[in-house]
């Protein structure tokens, strides 16, 4: 696998290249952007629908790219994900792809 070293704070470490995001300026769809009022949430609706399973779906939370199968699932419809662990009041989610 081929990787890109990248700096975050004073820590470097290699991220793969099927990680880059070369749309990362793309807005995934019109209402990509939700903002988190409830720590009780955990799934959020993406639309509009994406393909299931091809990573072709880049979720951000506060600007950090979040991994699936760690921070999140994504449904096998391709309608919604929901996260792992509950997030804050004010989390900003972005859906990208």
């Amino acid at each position: 696998m081929s990787t890109v070293p990248f700096t975050f704070a004073t820590a470097t470490s290699p991220i793969p290249l099927s990680e880059l995001d070369a749309n990362f300026a793309t807005i995934y769809a019109s209402s990509s952007n939700l903002t988190v009022s409830s720590t009780v949430t955990t799934t959020y609706t993406v639309t509009p629908n994406f393909t299931a399973g091809n990573n072709s779906l880049k979720v951000y939370v506060n600007g950090s790219k979040q991994i699936i199968g760690l921070n999140y699932t994504e449904a096998s419809d391709g309608t919604s994900v929901t996260f792992t662990s509950s997030l804050n009041v004010g989390d900003i989610i972005e859906f990208t792809g």
